[in-house]
């Protein structure tokens, strides 16, 4: 189950989401503004293995810089993906989406 949490300090905005997780690993996402490059967004993806010798640390397995509209264009891409897959495994995922809307966490 996903979830996400949005956070604001001084100028900077900050979203993150659990994309995937178990009893021994969390994968999450994590979005935010960069207060002195104000066009760019930063986008990590972060990883934490829970059954490492220290669980806490959350290890970066991608990052990437991108403008507004390059957000943007990734909703889209996702919007569509989640379009295509309905249509073709008949997945309702407005489902998923209820859950993500209605978590204690927005």
């Amino acid at each position: 189950m996903s979830t996400s949490n949005i956070g604001t300090a001084g100028n900077s905005v900050e979203v993150q989401c659990t994309l995937s997780t178990s009893d021994t690993y969390i994968e999450t996402v994590c979005i935010k503004s960069i207060a002195s490059q104000p066009w760019l967004n930063e986008l990590t993806i972060k990883t934490q293995l829970l059954t490492a010798k220290d669980p806490e640390e959350k290890r970066i397995k991608a990052m990437s810089c991108i403008e507004q509209s390059g957000l943007i264009a990734l909703r889209n891409a996702i919007d569509r993906f989640l379009s295509e897959t309905k249509n073709v495994r008949g997945v309702d995922h407005r489902i998923s989406k209820t859950r993500v809307d209605d978590s204690p966490m927005n």
